[in-house]
């Protein structure tokens, strides 16, 4: 089955309380509390996402599976959004070209602007689809709410991705395995 931008076969449960919202303008995104919008997107180029591949104009990836626990929600701010029937979110973002070509620490921190209390558990370089990216794991606060936070963020070829996942302290660890088989299957697509 193919889904197209708009599509009325996406899920229209609400999100977990927490959710990540991303922005292709400025400072490439926050993280924010309420979940994410949604409702129709305004579509530009047509986005699609068929047999575990996303394309939108020159932006094209392969993400792993998600078990049938996760649900593919619409999201103006990403161009995948999934969530968790018992709690936790995964977010995608893909940018071709990259509006920004700082360092991946600094991408990171563009993510976390408005997060506060924040406790890093981790922050490793990892190979993914060939290039190096990086993986921050940590506890934060979000409007005074303690979520916990994985974010990968790698460049390649002029693009830059984004996967992020939020969720709940109670559920983090048991989301946690699900975000990396999901980034493990992570590949850019050639034929953009």
């Amino acid at each position: 089955m193919e889904l197209r931008c708009a599509d009325p076969g996406l899920s229209a449960a609400p999100p977990s309380p927490l959710a990540v919202r991303l922005s292709s303008r400025g400072a490439r995104g926050s993280i924010v509390a309420a979940g994410l919008v949604l409702g129709l997107l305004a579509c530009g180029p047509t986005a699609t996402f068929s047999g575990g591949v996303f394309r939108r104009g020159a932006v094209a990836y392969r993400v792993g599976p998600l078990s049938s626990d996760w649900q593919r929600l619409r999201s103006s701010g990403s161009d995948l959004a999934f969530r968790h029937t018992h709690g936790g979110t995964v977010v995608v973002h893909g940018q071709c070209p990259a509006q920004d070509d700082a360092p991946l620490d600094v991408l990171t921190n563009h993510l976390l602007f408005g997060v506060t209390a924040r406790k890093e558990q981790a922050r490793t370089t990892l190979s993914l689809d060939g290039r190096e990216a990086l993986r921050t794991q940590l506890f934060a606060s979000v409007d005074g709410v303690t979520v916990g936070l994985d974010l990968v963020v790698l460049k390649k070829d002029g693009c830059l991705y984004d996967l992020q996942l939020i969720a709940g302290p109670a559920h983090f660890a048991a989301r946690q395995l699900d975000f990396t088989a999901f980034v493990a299957g992570f590949a850019t697509q050639k034929d953009r």
